[in-house]
């Protein structure tokens, strides 16, 4: 009876995997500041990892206070998903003692098992997911000690000191996922800048994440219908003339098949996720639909 229910766990998981997103769990207090949580986050989003489905909804977990602003934010930036803000108790004086991991872990396990999502993404550098990891390995494929089957995420950022030599040393790699954290550009008191949710500078003007500027370009220039790589190319020539992207293109012997493959597997991922379409292959077109126009707004 046991190993019949371990099977359709397995099997479960996997058709539900199939149809399903990804859930993101933010414990946005971790990331340290607004402007910086803001910023892992959308370079999360503009740079999925492709080992995890596209994502479906975003959970943030922040002070009580700040529930509505940041509801308010995440739901201006990314209208394609479905946003909860959650406010989260303190039990001292620290900043960092807060029942955030608690709430994302029971959050995580409750929506795998529900079927509302298909994989669990949680992003924190401190809270140890270990114990989450495990579970789900338990109960969502009867204890298989294949790691690559489990459904789960651990993003972190580039921090020094920030995970333990444990995590380091035995936590699946591949289920470990490094972004880059931003530097301080200006020494804005963190009280104001926690309180106050900042407006994530427009794409084309992120030097850290240019692919997303790139792509936040086409969405403005390119109009609503279909359009080749080849229309892109002016685009990303102007706005980004030294980015590899069009140098290679440009000493190669093909360039348009150069630029398309490139544009296919570096560029239309972001583009994909807000909204741009890919009906036809051959000859390779791309749709621009009013879903990815309103997305920029």
């Amino acid at each position: 009876m046991q190993k019949e229910v371990a099977e359709l766990n397995q099997n479960t998981g996997k058709a539900a995997t199939e149809k399903l997103g990804s859930g993101i769990y933010v414990d946005v207090e971790n990331l340290q500041g607004a402007t910086e949580a803001q910023e892992v986050i959308t370079s999360l989003l503009e740079s999925w990892p492709e080992t995890a489905p596209g994502p479906s909804c975003l959970n943030l977990y922040v002070q009580a206070a700040q529930v509505l602003l940041w509801d308010m934010w995440a739901k201006s930036q990314f209208p394609h998903l479905v946003i909860a803000a959650q406010g989260v108790q303190h039990f001292s004086n620290s900043p960092t003692k807060n029942s955030a991991d608690i709430a994302m872990a029971i959050d995580a396990i409750s929506d795998i098992l529900l079927g509302r999502i298909s994989y669990v993404v949680v992003v924190s550098d401190d809270s140890d997911f270990i114990s989450l990891y495990n579970k789900m390995k338990e109960e969502r494929f009867g204890g298989d000690n294949s790691s690559g089957n489990i459904p789960f995420l651990w993003v972190v950022t580039d921090r020094d000191g920030t995970r333990s030599s444990t995590i380091k040393d035995f936590f699946p790699n591949d289920h470990i996922h490094v972004v880059r954290f931003p530097s301080r550009t200006s020494p804005v008191s963190e009280k104001i800048e926690a309180n106050i949710p900042k407006e994530v500078p427009a794409a084309k003007k992120n030097v850290s994440n240019p692919l997303g500027g790139m792509a936040q370009a086409i969405i403005d220039q390119i109009e609503v219908g279909q359009f080749s790589s080849v229309d892109c190319w002016r685009i990303i020539k102007e706005g980004w003339p030294r980015h590899s992207i069009v140098t290679t293109s440009e000493s190669a012997k093909n360039r348009e098949a150069t630029f398309g493959e490139k544009f296919l597997h570096e560029i239309f991922p972001i583009l994909k996720r807000r909204g741009v379409t890919n009906p036809s292959n051959r000859p390779r077109r791309y749709e621009m639909t009013q879903a990815a126009k309103d997305s920029a707004r």
